[in-house]
């Protein structure tokens, strides 16, 4: 088998409004490289049609609508022969780091949905470093390179989708570590509609919810009596994180409540999977042509 240099892999969830100016982006940063675009789609509208007219229907796998993201990224990635993604991340890996990832930032054009999720998933990767930031203990999936031996060997010996979080305490457990480099910013566009985001958050934190009863020993009694404060906390801590930065603290201030609504389906969910465990992974299913 070819191994390519770069393999970029998309999961894509109802992703029309954006997915065709992603994969022009990525195109850009990809010029000059051996490498492969690889789009995994769970929609109902026609982001997946887009994709193909984009890269062709072999670069496009369809899985049915409703997977999650951790699923569809394991799906690509397993398909996937490339080593990295792209050089301002390509360089910290190649001084050893196993996974490297640049900060992200709101794109324009976005709506006050987009930028409850934003916050709520990235407010933590929101400033960009003056140097490589080393050793530190998760970066952000959707803007990263790893290893892609490391990543694939990861997915091939897991039933449970790519869930970053757990690919990174595995890494760091192994021994290896993970980098925050500058230059390397992606930007965040339009987002899936809202039910879908809010579907998706409840089934995240109920993932979330059954790992931290099963293998981080926490109670689930604890875990269901601190429901109705997760989403204040999670909203404190962001606010923390966005009130220096003129830019984005009026933003935050307009998103806060549908931020604390779609917090709020993840504390639900991180409940609900603590005391029934996680929803049963979903990957490779192809969707009915």
């Amino acid at each position: 088998m070819n191994m390519l240099d770069v393999s970029v892999i998309i999961a894509s969830v109802e992703s029309a409004r954006s997915i065709g100016r992603c994969i022009e982006s990525v195109r850009a940063a990809l010029e000059g490289k051996c490498s492969e675009v690889i789009v995994v789609d769970a929609s109902r509208d026609t982001s997946a049609d887009i994709a193909e007219r984009n890269l062709g229907r072999a670069a496009v796998i369809r899985c049915v609508s409703g997977t999650l993201t951790p699923d569809l990224w394991a799906t690509g990635i397993a398909r996937s022969t490339g080593q990295t993604w792209v050089e301002n991340l390509e360089s910290a890996l190649r001084v050893g780091h196993t996974g490297a990832a640049g900060r992200l930032d709101l794109g324009d054009a976005t709506s006050v949905t987009d930028w409850a999720v934003f916050y709520l998933r990235y407010s933590e990767f929101l400033l960009e470093p003056k140097q490589v930031c080393r050793d530190v203990p998760g970066i952000p999936a959707d803007n990263a390179a790893y290893d892609g031996e490391a990543i694939r060997r990861f997915v091939m010996n897991s039933d449970d989708g790519f869930w970053e979080v757990e690919f990174h305490r595995q890494l760091r457990a192994a021994g290896g570590s993970l980098a925050v480099v500058p230059g390397a910013t992606a930007r965040y566009g339009r987002s899936f509609p809202f039910s879908t985001i809010a579907r998706h958050r409840f089934h995240h934190g109920r993932h979330a919810g059954a790992w931290r009863t099963s293998r981080a020993g926490r109670s689930p009694a604890m875990i269901i009596a601190a429901t109705p404060l997760v989403p204040f906390a999670l909203a404190l801590r962001a606010w923390r994180r966005v009130r220096p930065m003129v830019e984005h603290r009026g933003r935050f201030l307009r998103a806060l409540p549908a931020f604390l609504v779609l917090a709020g389906c993840w504390a639900v969910g991180e409940a609900v999977g603590a005391v029934g465990g996680a929803p049963a992974p979903s990957r490779a299913v192809p969707r009915p042509a």
